[in-house]
């Protein structure tokens, strides 16, 4: 195989950087422009790869790591589980607050469309605050459509035949109509406060497991580190020489 020789022409196959040669590590049978990677880069790779195979091998020679795990300490220990759930409640918290700018940026419009006529303020009472009116408001409008857009698949998936306006006869009456408006949108309010809430926490499970899992191994690969075998390169091919006897029948 060929080698790579010389510190100047060294470079981190992931971030391509060659001015900090000395950070470099020859983990794997890579050679040529594949043989350096910054053990930073490394440990990032390990803990976002999807399927979890590059965190033990190598995803171009598939050589499987030589991990050298760090004595446990106690405190050091619990100082990377403290960083782990700080990392989390990050992470959740600002998908809450993603949620909460796109409520607040939708009140501001709902706001806007209301200032000259005033009918949304004018159905609350006096003495509540403006900006909860229109905050409540506008999750109202959130709720309802998010429970008719339910009530359309689900009737679509069922083949339902559904129009809530119907009523028999061939006159209509005003009164009815708004009494029956005012009902579906309570209809609607409540399917979508069910419909909201069980899917915010299904993707909210999702992103923390996700997040959760990614975390955890970036703490994992700081625990479990790769060895370095730059300048070692006869003692990592009697390694892998070893490994392929041992794996034969």
């Amino acid at each position: 195989m060929a080698t790579t020789t010389g510190d100047e022409s060294k470079q981190c196959r992931i971030c391509l950087d060659t001015d900090n040669p000395d950070d470099l590590i020859s983990p794997c049978l890579c050679s040529g422009g594949s043989a350096f990677i910054h053990r930073q880069c490394l440990d990032r790779w390990r803990s976002e790869n999807i399927r979890g195979i590059g965190f033990k091998s190598c995803d171009i020679c598939h050589f499987e790591y030589v991990i050298e795990t760090i004595v446990d300490d106690p405190k050091a220990e619990r100082t990377r589980l403290l960083k782990y759930y700080a990392f989390v409640i990050r992470d959740t918290t600002a998908l809450i607050l993603l949620v909460q700018l796109v409520i607040l940026g939708l009140t501001f419009i709902v706001k806007r469309l209301d200032k000259k006529s005033e009918n949304i303020k004018n159905q609350f009472p006096n003495w509540m605050n403006t900006f909860i009116i229109y905050y409540l408001t506008t999750v109202i409008i959130l709720l309802a459509l998010i429970g008719f857009i339910a009530m359309i698949i689900l009737c679509r998936s069922g083949n339902w035949n559904f129009n809530p306006f119907s009523t028999g006869r061939s006159g209509t009456n005003s009164n009815g109509i708004v009494a029956c408006v005012i009902v579906f949108i309570i209809i609607f309010v409540l399917i979508g406060l069910v419909v909201g809430v069980f899917i915010s926490g299904v993707i909210l499970g999702k992103i923390t497991k996700h997040h959760s899992s990614k975390l955890w191994l970036r703490q994992e690969a700081q625990k479990y580190v790769v060895k370095d075998f730059q300048g070692k390169r006869a003692e990592l091919e009697k390694y892998n020489l070893t490994l392929a006897s041992l794996a034969m029948p």
